[in-house]
């Protein structure tokens, strides 16, 4: 290979962490691109200097048009390949001309002064995000049965928001270890509770350890109704909790509508099924959403989202959904369908339930557009003790319709 259009990627936390081979490379570059911090180590380099500044896309485009006739080396945090630069710069240069010299993550900066093995440690990333739905999801799976979470932050997606945004979620049995200036002679490790994290200040340059301190309700399919918490008696019964996310054919990954709510039990199920996805419960009925965040809190569903609101009105600001669970249907239940199908991501489901043969109607009107819906019918009876035996006590019928939109062409 020529040595003038190797590019080299260099980790690096500290000045005092690099190799040998490392320093030497170093020496002979001609270009050094970096962020500002990571450059102001090297205050005397001799050669074209490339700071990190405004767009991440243009400075990648300056070093593709530089590198094949320069000797460049590019400097990022730590392990680029981890949650780092590596993975975009590689879309920009030929990746049989780069060469990855790795420097210790942050992440094992922290756990080495923590003296704590991070083996079982899911590590997320809001550096940069708009979207937290890989955090909230990753907060479930915690919550559930998980051991630590690791978020890397950024000045914006800071531990103090973090903080409050679990509170306001009600999700409270959370420990918080923020490490602060790894590998700076200011190195900190904070222990605090979420209320403590919630109202302090940190540096910019920081990793956050989120710790279980007690385990929500576990989540179970068909799970009694007595779990919880209701509503006036009103919730959908097990049975059809059960058939209808069989339905669903969720694969764990989906963005879940839920619509008409009620007390979120259909939501808390397919949150069970969907470690990797979000949900979205849409209730109009004030009381029933309080009822679903006491459920959301109980059970520890960090990727639930609840939404006061009348649909199809409260569905405008919403991602596309995968997957639709329509429980409750008054007159408008012919338009929340028709919003809801023309929203549905290409091989997405919806599944309606309707109690009586006029709303079984519209809904297979609309859910056959494009092929025929199909419809279950539910009669439900649960014994009952009597004093030499049993006796079956039906619920009240139903049926399920199902329908899908056809995959783009």
């Amino acid at each position: 290979m020529n040595q003038t259009k190797t590019l080299h990627l260099i980790g690096i936390s500290s000045p005092k962490d690099l190799t040998e081979e490392q320093k030497n490379i170093l020496k002979e570059a001609e270009v050094l691109a970096a962020p500002a911090r990571l450059l102001s180590f090297f205050p005397d380099f001799p050669g074209l200097k490339l700071p990190l500044t405004g767009s991440l896309a243009d400075w990648l485009e300056r070093i593709a048009q530089i590198y094949p006739g320069a000797k460049t080396v590019v400097l990022a945090s730590g392990d680029p390949n981890f949650f780092g630069l590596a993975k975009k710069l590689l879309t920009r240069v030929e990746p049989e001309s780069v060469v990855i010299l790795p420097g210790l993550t942050t992440v094992q900066k922290a756990f080495a002064l923590w003296r704590k093995s991070w083996a079982d440690t899911e590590t997320v990333s809001l550096h940069g995000r708009d979207s937290w739905r890989i955090f909230w999801s990753a907060v479930f799976r915690l919550a559930q049965w998980g051991e630590l979470l690791c978020v890397f932050t950024d000045p914006d997606n800071t531990p103090a928001k973090i903080a409050k945004a679990l509170l306001t979620k009600g999700l409270t049995n959370f420990a918080v270890h923020v490490f602060e200036e790894l590998g700076t002679q200011e190195e900190k490790i904070s222990h605090l509770s979420l209320d403590e994290a919630a109202g302090r200040c940190f540096s910019p340059l920081n990793l956050l350890v989120l710790e279980v301190t007690q385990r929500p309700a576990p989540v179970t399919l068909g799970g009694q109704e007595e779990i919880y918490e209701p509503e006036n008696g009103l919730i959908t019964k097990k049975e059809i909790r059960s058939v209808a996310l069989g339905l669903m054919e969720l694969t764990g990954q989906e963005t879940f509508w839920d619509l008409g709510a009620g007390t979120g039990s259909v939501s808390i199920e397919a949150g069970r099924l969907l470690e990797y996805g979000e949900l979205w419960a849409i209730e109009k009925n004030p009381q029933r959403v309080l009822t679903i965040a006491k459920n959301l809190s109980k059970f520890g569903l960090a990727h639930l989202n609840i939404i006061q609101g009348r649909a199809p009105g409260a569905l405008k600001l919403l991602p596309d959904p995968d997957r639709v669970y329509v429980g409750g249907g008054g007159d408008d239940l012919p338009a929340v369908l028709e919003e809801t199908y023309r929203r549905l991501r290409p091989g997405g489901l919806i599944v309606a339930a309707a109690v009586d043969p006029v709303r079984l109607t519209q809904a297979v009107q609309v859910l056959s557009r494009s092929s025929p819906a199909r419809t279950v019918q539910l009669s439900v009876a649960r014994s009952q003790e009597l004093a030499h035996g049993y006796y079956f006590k039906p619920l009240t019928p139903l049926w399920l319709i199902k329908g899908q939109k056809p995959l783009a062409r």
